[in-house]
């Protein structure tokens, strides 16, 4: 009785884990003297503060970043093909922010918790996901742009 016990229980966090959350340092980045420059860029080189990254699947949507103090970006937000960016900015990490499109109507939460761990936070889309397009990778690494 015990292990069927245990064993629904771990099927029931198996099942409820995220596989849209990714926290990855093993990808190409930038230099430490580039990663300090576009830091400094977004003058975000606080503990408080992350880099938002906008990455692909971005088509011209409405989007909407913002947290419990302020709206921090509203704009048509296109994915540059040529470098995979659509959009970047800095961001409060002691606050949830929360990304909507028009588009999916859909919204994602980025925790405090979470984003106080990272200095990057990649955030793509797949609009042929219809549950969850969101697709959210924490990382300390700045990839090249």
């Amino acid at each position: 009785m015990r292990t069927i016990a245990l064993f629904l229980f771990a099927l029931l966090f198996t099942m409820c884990s995220t596989s849209n959350v990714q926290y990855r340092d093993d990808f190409r980045s930038v230099s430490e003297s580039q990663k300090k420059q576009f830091l400094s860029d977004m003058n975000a080189n606080g503990e408080n503060f992350s880099v938002l990254i906008l990455t692909k699947g971005f088509k011209g949507e409405l989007v909407t970043i913002s947290n419990e103090k302020k709206t921090l970006y509203k704009g048509t937000t296109i994915t540059n093909l040529g470098n995979g960016i659509a959009h970047s900015l800095r961001i409060d990490n002691t606050l949830p922010t929360t990304i909507t499109d028009k588009i999916s109507n859909k919204e994602v939460i980025i925790e405090p918790k979470k984003a106080q761990q990272y200095k990057f936070i990649y955030v793509m889309k797949d609009n042929a996901e219809t549950k969850n397009p969101y697709k959210i990778t924490y990382s300390n690494t700045l990839r090249p742009m």
